[in-house]
């Protein structure tokens, strides 16, 4: 059976009142989640702002700097080893933690890893920065790879009617971890003693070396939180993990948001009214930073507390290799493809000419990764012919997740990839430039950092909550078409902006309503894909969706300066607003014909069809069959 059929027009919809919608925040899955979310949001920006800023101040050149940003190419092509995750245990971790939990504690483990081999390094000679360059990799690949158990994680661990709830709280979480690993580290890093006229190797790697400490808040959630689709045979143990978690989690995040809140009104009264007044006494101070670091101390305990008492579980989820043997012949497989991918891509690279146009610039570049993506998958094909893996296990980890999506949603599933690849353009392709912009606009560094890096963050972290509050509110296309048309829409401010240039209050009205809407586009855009996800292979669909999700804007927004400079800054950001017009179409015409998950309350009256097949229901949203592992809530 297809879970594509029209939609009545008739059909009542789902909907709850705004009380109840934001009653669902106060759930424990909502809180780990914004942990786990914030644990996701700190790697990133020390590969790309962090990073950078270091190494220029380290005296490296601008071109080599900008070659580091290679290093996160994994979140864009996660999608080719996420089948790993779904198919292969951790051993001895799984039997202990689950599938999920196990993986979680592998990534977070190397990402810290990893940031504490990028403070061992010096970066004064280009000598060095091959060591630098590895960590960095490493860097990108776990934090890449713990982006894909995170949002297994999510999917399963709530029906749809959560995810949009459980999606606004991880993009919050997400976008708190990026103001610690961005701003964060540059306070850090100024308060030990490195600025750009006298740089201090010291001041960084100890910025470093917090950013590692702080990713136990990390690897502390996942050991207080439970495995979904494992039975949990202890579930005292459970119960008084999460209760002791949800305690820290209070202690940890009223006095932070209470702090926040009145430093943010702080420093807008102050850029105002042009002083230096303080609302928080600055003989108080002291105390808040012990209270802080106490908290941040007692991670490590609490940490051991969890790992301790941690229940004994039955896990339910299948694996498909079952064998050492079989594991081993699966990572080889991936690691023959990674290989021929990476050495087709430099090598087409060196053949195919470059272009002066904007547009075959870009069908060039396209062409070149999806003949880079053809070697590696033809290699992958040769190499299962041979026999290097058994053919059904190969087909069972990397063919069957793609058979699946097309088989419950026929040929209209490429109307939803469509949707998929096309949603984010307008904002992605506007955001490329946007800090280049602010400074031909004429604004200082400061007013960028106060505006951009502080409101602006907060901003699309309120555009998160609100996207999720809306999705539980109405129908999940509905909410995607408010996001949608907010997301271009607010590219026409710049165009503004770009006529009143040096103007702070006309700056602060683009940033705010821009990311108010990318956080709400964002929220509802994740809940969406959550409810395509299959819950028997939620790592590898939710993978090709994500990865989908920003490759064409990504490719696209990298020739952004090119249109800049040849058609100016109100022809781009009007072109910004023109490109995401059609994408309402795509909604329409999606939301008239393709069921999308829990919140478009359409369900079959009986548990199975004329056929026999399992229906749409509740208790089984993405159609899988009766075999699929239960949520924890089912």
């Amino acid at each position: 059976m297809s879970a594509v059929k029209p939609v009545p027009s008739n059909q009542p919809i789902a909907k709850k009142s705004w009380g109840e919608a934001a009653k669902a925040y106060l759930d424990s899955r909502v809180i780990i989640m914004l942990f786990l979310g914030f644990s996701a949001g700190v790697p990133i920006l020390l590969i790309f702002s962090s990073l950078s800023l270091w190494l220029r101040e380290a005296g490296i050149d601008r071109g080599v700097v900008t070659m580091f940003s290679w290093a996160a190419l994994g979140y864009s092509f996660k999608f080719i080893w996420a089948p790993l995750i779904d198919a292969l245990p951790v051993p001895f971790l799984t039997k202990w933690l689950g599938r999920r939990r196990s993986w979680m504690v592998v990534s977070q483990l190397l990402i810290v890893l990893a940031i504490l081999l990028m403070a061992t390094v010096n970066p004064v000679s280009e000598e060095v920065l091959v060591y630098m360059a590895g960590a960095a990799v490493l860097l990108g690949f776990s934090s890449a790879t713990q982006d894909i158990v995170i949002d297994a994680y999510r999917i399963e661990l709530a029906p749809p009617s959560m995810q949009s709830i459980l999606s606004s709280i991880y993009v919050s979480g997400y976008r708190i971890g990026m103001i610690i690993a961005g701003a964060g580290a540059l306070y850090l890093a100024d308060y030990f003693g490195s600025t750009e006229a006298f740089y201090s190797y010291e001041a960084w790697r100890n910025t470093y070396y917090i950013m590692a400490g702080v990713m136990s808040l990390g690897i502390l959630t996942t050991f207080a939180s439970y495995e979904p689709t494992a039975e949990i045979l202890q579930r005292h143990k459970q119960k008084r993990n999460l209760k002791v978690f949800l305690v820290y989690s209070a202690l940890l995040l009223i006095p932070g948001l209470l702090f926040g809140l009145v430093y943010l009104v702080n420093m807008l009264v102050n850029m105002a009214l042009d002083n230096t007044m303080s609302l928080i006494p600055l003989a108080a101070m002291p105390t808040i930073k012990l209270y802080f670091l106490a908290m941040v101390a007692a991670a490590p305990l609490l940490l051991l507390y969890f790992m301790i008492n941690q229940p004994k579980i039955v896990n339910k989820a299948p694996l498909v290799a079952e064998t050492r043997e079989d594991y081993v012949r699966l990572v080889f497989l991936f690691v023959f493809a990674v290989v021929a991918f990476i050495a087709a891509y430099v090598l087409t690279g060196q053949v195919v000419p470059e272009f002066d146009g904007v547009f075959v610039s870009f069908i060039s570049e396209t062409l070149h990764l999806l003949t880079s993506l053809a070697v590696a998958l033809a290699t992958g094909y040769a190499l299962v012919q041979v026999g290097l893996v058994k053919k059904e296990i190969a087909m069972a980890t990397w063919i069957e997740p793609i058979v699946d999506f097309f088989r419950r949603y026929g040929k209209k599933a490429l109307l939803l990839l469509a949707l998929i690849g096309l949603y984010r353009i307008s904002d992605i392709v506007a955001g490329v430039i946007s800090n280049v912009f602010y400074q031909d606009m004429g604004f200082s560094k400061t007013d960028i950092a106060n505006a951009v890096k502080l409101v602006g963050v907060i901003m699309a972290i309120g555009g998160g909550f609100l996207g999720g509050l809306l999705a539980q509110r109405f129908r999940i296309m509905h909410a995607m078409m408010i996001g949608a048309l907010l997301a271009c829409a607010t590219n026409l401010l710049f165009v503004v902006l770009s006529y009143n240039p040096g103007s702070l209050p006309i700056m602060y009205m683009a940033v705010i309503f821009d990311n108010l809407a990318a956080g709400l586009a964002s929220a509802v855009f994740i809940a969406f894909l959550s409810a395509l996800t299959s819950i028997r292979f939620t790592a590898v669909q939710y993978a090709i969706f994500s990865s989908l999700m920003t490759l064409i804007p990504k490719v696209m927004g990298g020739y952004s300066g090119s249109i800049v400079d040849s058609m100016g800054y109100p022809f781009f950001f009007v072109f910004t607003f023109a490109i995401g017009i059609p994408i309402l179409a795509l909604i329409y015409f999606v939301d008239k014909h393709i069921v999308i998950g829990d919140n478009d309350d359409i369900y079959d009256d009986d548990d199975s069809n004329s056929d026999g097949q399992p229906s749409l229901t509740k208790a089984n949203p993405s159609l899988t069959d009766t075999k699929a592992p239960p949520r924890a809530t089912e």
